[in-house]
């Protein structure tokens, strides 16, 4: 219908068209006449030929993947009294050093129900379910570090990162703090953790975002993502990111960070987090959304240029004189 009924897709076969698509992983249900030439925008970053698998869609060439809005920044409302606070408190520290748990994680491991619906009232779990996740973890196949390739653990629960992450038993590290679902004082033990641990859960997950308002250090596992403004932002300067295959080996890693290190990646945070916010006047994700399809436009606009000289190379050599030049049409191609 959009083929006969207008001629803006067919003047570029769709490639200067955008779709936002703002479900959890409804960026690989766009048909894929539209997914194969279109900038699609939305929340999900699985990256396309890393796996088979689905869900592996995203085309870090031509799509942006964007921050999602958390759950303790619903809306407007819940933003201002829940998450704007800190955030603010965060900006007026002079410095950046932190002196609580080495590494913060609190949600679910298995599933997503015990994230949300199942809170932690005391802020940890009991013996009983400490091992019940831990004979869950061991016989999970997705929760051994390898399994990165495994279509199947393509389509698990974080991708079986948090099962490994239990499975490691980081949550006998009395150095962390690593629970099976929220806990009530969350933000306030992420504001002095130094590390805080995000990874997929159904979705991309949203724990990047709080984690940046108020300026605790991201702790990136996962393989084959796309992150939220990868054409603009250098994530290793406000961020670490780790293989699931280092997970075994996370708690030295992050033990040899040094305090000058961890004080020039939160200087990155507060460089970047504003970009993470939705709501006004502290966010600014609007902004870098439009800068990121900037982005796009300047390298579809240097392929425009880079095709039409080479054909006029080519026809100049069949024809011994130079055509005039014209608008890219259909290359089918995106510059990688």
């Amino acid at each position: 219908y959009i083929r006969h009924a207008f001629p803006y897709w067919n003047r570029s076969s769709g490639r200067d068209h955008v779709w936002y698509m703002p479900g959890e992983k409804q960026t690989c249900d766009v048909p894929p006449e539209i997914l194969s030439t279109s900038i699609v925008l939305g929340h999900w970053g699985g990256r396309k030929g890393f796996t088979s698998f689905v869900t592996d869609c995203v085309d870090p060439a031509k799509d942006i993947v964007v921050p999602p809005i958390t759950p303790i920044q619903h809306d407007l409302q819940v933003f201002e009294s829940r998450l704007a606070g800190p955030m603010r408190r965060a900006d007026r520290r002079p410095r950046f050093e932190r002196n609580g748990t080495l590494l913060l994680f609190a949600g679910g491991i298995m599933s997503f129900g015990a994230s949300q619906d199942r809170m932690r009232k005391g802020g940890v779990d009991t013996s009983d379910k400490q091992a019940r996740l831990q004979r869950q973890s061991e016989a999970e196949r997705c929760a051994e570090p390898e399994r990165i390739l495994d279509r199947r653990c393509r389509g698990q629960y974080s991708m079986g990162v948090r099962a490994a992450i239990w499975r490691q038993r980081m949550w006998q590290d009395p150095d962390m703090k690593i629970v099976s679902s929220g806990i009530p004082n969350y933000l306030e033990t992420a504001a002095t953790a130094r590390f805080c641990l995000h990874t997929e859960g159904n979705s991309w997950g949203t724990r990047l975002i709080d984690q940046m308002a108020i300026e605790c250090i991201p702790v990136i596992v996962n393989d084959g993502m796309v992150f939220p403004y990868a054409n603009l932002l250098s994530y290793p300067e406000f961020s670490l990111h780790f293989s699931k295959r280092s997970v075994p080996d996370l708690p030295r890693l992050l033990r040899n960070v040094s305090s000058a290190a961890q004080a020039a990646l939160r200087a990155g945070i507060r460089r970047y987090k504003r970009g993470f916010i939705w709501f006004r006047p502290d966010g600014l994700a609007y902004e870098y959304t439009l800068a990121a399809l900037g982005e796009r436009l300047v390298s579809y606009l240097k392929l425009a240029n880079t095709t039409v000289r080479g054909r006029r190379r080519r026809s100049s050599r069949a024809t011994g004189h130079r055509p005039r030049g014209g608008w890219l049409r259909r290359s089918g191609q995106w510059g990688s």
